[in-house]
C-alpha cells in the first residue's frame, strides 16, 4: 500500500535536451501537495500545476508573448485565449496536451507506456484522442531507454503528426522527435 501511495506522489525527474533549434527543458518539482512543471522550447514556455497523480489543474502556455490559460476541473476544462475568448470543454479525465512529455514519462516509469487518452490542444481549444505504445527498448547514448510512440487515433492518425519519446527507466525524457524538431539529452 505504501508503495502505491509513493508511486502516486512521484513524478519523473527534470530533463534538459538540446537540438538544432535550441533547448527543450522540463523542470519538475513536488510543491504544495502536487507537481509543478515548467517547460520551455525555442517556440513556447509552459507553467503547469498538477495533482500528485499528475492530473492537470492549471496551465499557462506562452507563445510570442501571448498566454493561453487552461483551468481543469473534474468535468473538463476552460481555455482562455489572449484577448479573453474562452472555450469550455466538457470532457472528464482529459490530459494537458502541453505537458505530455512529463505525464507519459511517469506512465513509462510506472510500466504503463501503452495509454489511450484525450488531451487539450491549447492552440485551438479542441480535444484530441491519442494513443501511446512502446516501440521497444533502445539505447540513448550510454543509457538504456524505451522508445514510446504517440499518435492521434481514428481517421486523424493518417493526417496528424507522430511524436516519438525516449524515456529513461525513471521517466526522464532523454530524446524527443516530433513537429517541433529533434532533441537529445547530453
Amino acid at each position: 500500500m505504501l508503495a502505491m501511495i509513493l508511486a502516486a506522489l512521484a513524478a519523473p525527474p527534470s530533463s534538459h535536451l538540446k537540438g538544432a533549434s535550441g533547448e527543450l527543458v522540463w523542470e519538475i518539482e513536488a510543491r504544495d501537495g502536487g507537481v509543478h512543471v515548467e517547460g520551455r522550447s525555442p517556440k513556447w514556455r509552459v507553467v503547469h500545476e498538477a495533482a500528485a497523480d499528475l492530473s492537470p489543474r492549471h496551465t499557462e502556455r506562452t507563445v510570442d508573448g501571448q498566454t493561453t490559460v487552461v483551468d481543469y476541473t473534474a468535468q473538463g476544462a476552460t481555455v482562455t485565449f489572449p484577448g479573453g475568448r474562452t472555450v469550455v470543454i466538457e470532457t472528464p479525465g482529459i490530459w494537458d496536451g502541453d505537458t505530455l512529455d512529463v505525464r507519459l514519462g511517469q506512465a513509462y516509469a510506472d510500466g504503463r507506456p501503452a495509454q489511450v487518452f484525450k488531451a487539450v490542444d491549447t492552440a485551438s481549444g479542441k480535444v484530441y484522442r491519442f494513443d501511446s505504445q512502446l516501440v521497444g527498448p533502445d539505447q540513448c547514448g550510454a543509457q538504456a531507454c524505451g522508445h514510446v510512440l504517440v499518435q492521434l487515433t481514428g481517421m486523424l492518425r493518417a493526417l496528424g503528426p507522430s511524436f516519438h519519446y525516449w524515456f529513461a527507466a525513471d521517466g526522464r525524457l532523454l530524446r524527443f522527435e516530433g513537429p517541433a524538431g529533434e532533441f537529445r539529452a547530453e
